[in-house]
């Protein structure tokens, strides 16, 4: 009875402490510090950023204390906090209490810091000296300048392991920031996650740094952090890469790494092996209504990684990529853009013809007799362009079959968004090869105000089923998206093409 009695206590004492160590694991939240820039030029951005970090509280288990100065903040009270959020703060006009705390905190790893935009606004500002500390904190910088016009440009990824970057395409656009410019540039002093292309800027400027980073780490400290350079327009938060970075941040900064399906977030793609990857081309100097259609595809798909275990590259070149890399993946996507030079096309025609999947948009498949690629015209199963419709507008379509799974769950007939639709000779539909599985309505003719196609088959959407691939011929100007039947075709051929990899995609049946 003793022993039975030993027992009974040893297992009630393990319960209660089970249950105990339960209870704080799953109910203790993390305090997070928000120390936010209100008014001025980054009003937009920070009461964004306020109201987003407000609605992942719960799902992050955080409770969050939000400041507006750091000229108050009392000796001892950075310091129980698991995570500082320096959401536009400038480092200045802190409180002497609250610098030495600050230091003490990431110096000795007391909790983790993220900081953006103006946190790096490092000089003499307001009347207050440089914080020297913290300019040898984020990389030993000093500002010296910005683009005051603001403008857009295209972050290239460096570290692609990181748990910061992971899931992050290899480039993403950044619209509506000021870059600034240093004195001196942070690389020798930090590890860089990203920078951007300073040809991508969507305006001209001298104000440049010639190697730009933008997403840096100081791992000299004991505190993980991370720094984001952009951070001046609300539109960020509408920005599918920057909210995986942010998400993706939360994680590593909150000691959040075994990320778990309950998350149901971006990042939790780089908690198990993806099971395929996509490789979406687009060429950044190519006409603008085109490059507008690229910039809203590639959010477009990026979307459509969010939980789904697949994981998304972006080029402008595919001269990095040779037959033995371009293997890896289930599916390139095309978005106006065609592999150059030999050694490009003959990798592609590699990859094509050991089971490569395709997927292209538009101009992707535009050739003419300057092209001087005959298997590539083969591979369509198509003619030559021959004419199109001008200037962009809708267009009547009907599916040519519904039973094919890219058109299924289609109307018969619908309006598609305002493109450029080229017409081609020979017709695909003359290839015993091709389905033709949409084309332009003939109650559309004459199509076209100052081009006008009067006559003629005109399939927009078809597969030649030698290989396996989809051609869609939309693809030109910024209305691409916004309309959902097109949305579901896109999604619809992304999928088949994705399905019929039999080297273990996720859709194979």
């Amino acid at each position: 009875m003793r022993l039975l009695g030993k027992y009974l206590l040893q297992m009630v004492i393990m319960c209660f402490s089970a249950m105990a160590y339960g209870s704080k694991t799953a109910t203790t939240p993390h305090r997070v510090l928000v120390l936010a820039e209100r008014g001025g030029l980054h009003e937009g951005f920070t009461k964004a950023g306020l109201q987003w970090i407000e609605s992942q509280k719960e799902r992050f288990n955080m409770e969050l204390t939000i400041l507006n100065s750091a000229r108050e903040i009392p000796k001892g009270e950075l310091l129980k906090y698991q995570l500082i959020l320096q959401l536009n703060y400038p480092p200045y006009a802190w409180s002497n209490a609250a610098q030495k705390n600050m230091q003490q905190y990431i110096d000795q790893g007391i909790g983790s810091y993220i900081g953006f935009h103006h946190a790096s606004l490092l000089g003499e500002f307001d009347g207050y000296q440089m914080w020297t500390w913290f300019s040898d904190f984020l990389g030993k910088i000093r500002y010296k300048n910005y683009i005051a016009e603001t403008c857009e440009g295209t972050v290239q990824v460096e570290d692609k392991q990181h748990p910061v970057m992971r899931g992050i395409p290899e480039t993403f656009v950044v619209t509506e920031d000021e870059w600034y410019t240093y004195e001196t540039n942070p690389r020798p002093n930090v590890h860089v996650l990203a920078n951007v292309d300073e040809n991508s800027y969507s305006i001209k400027t001298n104000i440049k740094m010639g190697d730009h980073p933008v997403i840096w780490t100081n791992p000299k400290k004991k505190a993980r952090n991370v720094y984001f350079q952009f951070g001046h327009s609300k539109l960020l938060f509408q920005n599918p890469a920057f909210i995986q970075l942010l998400e993706n941040a939360l994680h590593w900064t909150l000691n959040d790494e075994e990320v778990t399906e309950s998350n149901m977030g971006y990042a939790a793609n780089y908690a198990r092996e993806p099971r395929f990857r996509a490789l979406l081309h687009y060429e950044p100097g190519a006409e603008e209504a085109h490059v507008q259609f690229d910039k809203q595809a590639i959010n477009f798909f990026h979307k459509l990684t969010y939980g789904e275990g697949w994981l998304m590259d972006v080029t402008t070149s595919l001269a990095d990529y040779p037959y033995e890399r371009l293997k890896n993946y289930s599916i390139i996507i095309s978005l106006n853009a065609t592999p150059s030079g030999k050694a490009q096309r003959e990798a592609f025609q590699e990859y094509i013809e050991n089971g490569g999947g395709w997927m292209g948009f538009h101009a992707s498949a535009y050739n003419d007799r300057n092209t001087h690629w005959p298997w590539f015209n083969e591979f369509l199963g198509c003619g030559m362009f021959y004419c199109n419709n001008w200037p962009p507008q809708p267009a009547l379509v009907e599916c040519d079959t519904q039973e094919h799974p890219v058109t299924c769950n289609l109307p018969q007939s619908f309006v598609v968004p305002a493109s450029e639709f080229y017409q081609w000779q020979p017709s695909p539909r003359m290839n015993s090869d091709v389905e033709v599985l949409l084309s332009i309505s003939p109650k559309m003719y004459p199509f076209g105000l100052k081009d006008v196609v009067k006559w003629g088959d005109f399939p927009i959407v078809w597969t030649n089923t030698k290989y396996r691939m989809v051609y869609l011929n939309m693809g030109h100007g910024d209305e691409g998206f916004i309309d959902a039947t097109q949305n579901l075709l896109f999604v619809n051929a992304f999928r088949w093409v994705v399905s019929r990899d039999h080297g273990g995609d996720p859709f194979k049946k």
